[in-house]
């Protein structure tokens, strides 16, 4: 009787706080007697215009009311198709903030801790680093001082692949294939935990590779293809109905163009997508760390469900205390990250005294606010302070800093 009692106390705690929380948008503007969202419109504008950007797709939204949701420039440049809210963006990297999410609601059913060996699950992980590089390309290694820790996968502290010596290793590797594609993500991992690691874990910072372990672990836990298990436990209750890896044929018309500036002019980019074609037939493998794709209105609802300690769309998919605990800084300092760089489990952490983004690029954006984007510059940010979420979609590379451009213009109209 007393779980049974402690039990019902703990859902009605759950309900009543998910309540004072939006769990939908409101896109009925606030009436404003001073309409400063217009300096957004003219700095997207204008990028749109002189050719430097091809699109720009915003979504900001405070205490869930829709403030900016607009479109500039092309879906394709050459065949002059409109860019629409509806259209679908090249996520890459922020696959890594939705898979760690799915990693984490595991973390809560008690599958792990985070500080469980990485080799209690995979066995044939072997914590050793990589110590003196022969001239034939054959290495030695030595005991690592500590084992490597799913904590240290989630905040790219793990070692893999952590320098070019590794990444030459793992190109021949490669090459031993015969450039045969891995079918599946077991597959890969298995590879790459062939290698040893490049440091001591946790006491650098190397992004990326880590992320496709963390996803296998996904995969080991639920029981489920890190696919099936993603929609089932995040894009399914949130209604993120347009984000996937992989999508029917009819898809093909909705999805923006990828560009590249080559000597100062706009190329489209053919073939950019990350990990496989997302039209493909074969649909077994997904990576944890990319591939993803997706409206900027479903990514919304993701960053909405953080800000709101875990819920949206009626759904809990964290708890409050978790995300509390993934939003504190990991990383040793100094670290590799930069100067002031925090990184909590699965999002950059803005601290308030981060010289790299807060007080230099980003002035305007408090400490405590979570932060990170996708290699073909889509950005978003996650600010508990002023209870809002800002998100700019472009896919286009290299990076233009109009992101940190747009950051200051939304705040000045936030007010």
């Amino acid at each position: 009787m007393r779980t049974l009692f402690s039990f019902i106390i703990f859902t009605i705690s759950v309900s009543l706080f998910a309540q004072t929380k939006p769990q939908s948008f409101d896109y009925k503007k606030p009436s404003s007697t001073e309409n400063r969202w217009v300096y957004i419109d003219q700095l997207l504008q204008e990028y749109v215009d002189k050719g430097i950007l091809p699109h720009a797709l915003t979504f900001v939204a405070q205490k869930g009311v829709v403030l900016h949701n607009e479109t500039y420039g092309w879906r394709n440049i050459k065949n002059k198709s409109t860019l629409k809210r509806d259209d679908i963006f090249r996520n890459y990297s922020q696959t890594k903030a939705i898979t760690t999410v799915a990693l984490m609601t595991l973390f809560e059913r008690g599958k792990f801790l985070l500080d469980d060996p990485v080799s209690k699950y995979i066995p044939e992980f072997k914590d050793e680093v990589l110590d003196v590089v022969k001239a034939d390309g054959t290495y030695t290694t030595r005991k690592a001082k500590s084992p490597l820790l799913i904590r240290h996968l989630l905040c790219h502290t793990s070692g893999i692949l952590g320098n070019k010596d590794l990444q030459i290793i793992r190109k021949e590797q490669l090459k031993r294939r015969e450039n045969r594609p891995y079918k599946t993500l077991a597959e890969e991992v298995k590879d790459i935990l062939q290698l040893p690691l490049a440091f001591d874990p946790g006491t650098e910072w190397n992004y990326h590779p880590s992320s496709d372990i963390w996803g296998y672990l996904v995969e080991l836990f639920s029981g489920k293809s890190l696919r099936d298990y993603v929609k089932e436990a995040i894009l399914i209750p949130l209604d993120m109905k347009d984000t996937d890896w992989y999508y029917p044929n009819e898809y093909k018309t909705r999805m923006v163009t990828a560009y590249s500036e080559i000597d100062n002019q706009l190329s489209a980019q053919t073939g950019v997508w990350s990990g496989r074609d997302p039209f493909s037939r074969d649909t077994r493998y997904c990576q944890a760390g990319t591939g993803l794709n997706g409206t900027i209105e479903d990514y919304a609802k993701f960053c909405q469900m953080i800000l709101n300690g875990g819920s949206f769309n009626g759904k809990q998919i964290l708890s409050r205390r978790t995300i509390e605990m993934m939003s504190v800084d990991q990383l040793p300092h100094p670290n590799s990250g930069g100067p002031g760089f925090c990184f909590g489990i699965g999002f950059q952490v803005l601290t308030g005294n981060d010289t790299e983004r807060v007080k230099s690029a980003t002035p305007m954006v408090p400490g405590g606010a979570l932060t990170w984007g996708g290699m073909y510059n889509t950005d978003y940010l996650i600010d508990p302070k002023n209870d809002v979420i800002i998100l700019l979609y472009t896919n286009r590379i290299p990076d233009t800093k109009v992101w940190e451009k747009f950051l200051t213009t939304v705040y000045q109209a936030l007010n």
